[in-house]
């Protein structure tokens, strides 16, 4: 009896397999995003090149992953296992505003962790970012403070609160991730900003 057990065995077996192989072709492939700095052409240059360093930029925990976040109520975080950050999100933040700093204040000496300067700064700039993701109603929110210093004073913190104007599906992640870039364009402008009126 069991030698023609053996052959249905073997053939259960095979149609197991052939399925989980063709179940694995349907899987969703992986996406990846950064947050983007803005072009030389988009922003209005500053006198005075500076010598920056930026030398600490804060995420929430929850958004130090590679998968993407986002909010599905106020108290409740989803991560995408298919659309992810091309990189860590802390060092594609601290490039971009490094980044976007150089357009804004028309200078190349701006330094990070990630790339030291061996300049002597004019200002240095400590970002807190406390919330960076899409809400549960579509909208994307940013919320930061930063902090200047420069030799000899250390300056008022200062706030900014942004959204995207329009609302985003939840699942258009590109569009999500634009908005991100857009919005975090707003808040190198507005560290760009505290420094010119502290210069004046």
């Amino acid at each position: 009896m069991m030698k023609y057990c053996y052959p249905i065995i073997v053939t259960a077996m095979c149609s197991l397999l052939l399925s989980a192989c063709l179940g694995g072709g349907n899987k969703p492939s992986t996406k990846y995003y950064l947050i983007e700095p803005v072009t030389n052409d988009s922003l209005e240059k500053t006198d005075a090149p500076l010598k920056l360093e930026i030398i600490d930029l804060q995420l929430p925990q929850y958004l130090e992953r590679f998968h993407i976040a986002k909010r599905t109520d106020s108290n409740q975080i989803t991560f995408s296992s298919n659309h992810q950050w091309g990189e860590n999100l802390r060092k594609n933040l601290l490039r971009t505003l490094s980044r976007n700093l150089s357009v804004l204040l028309d200078t190349a000496d701006v330094g990070t962790p990630l790339s030291r300067s061996a300049s002597q700064a004019d200002y240095r700039i400590q970002v807190f970012i406390e919330k960076f993701e899409l809400d549960a109603d579509g909208i994307v929110r940013l919320i930061a403070r930063w902090q200047l210093s420069s030799e000899d004073k250390t300056f008022a913190m200062q706030f900014l609160s942004t959204a995207s104007q329009a609302a985003i599906e939840d699942t258009d992640y590109s569009s999500m991730v634009t908005a991100m870039s857009e919005l975090f364009a707003q808040l190198s402008g507005a560290v760009a900003d505290s420094i010119n009126g502290h210069q004046r």
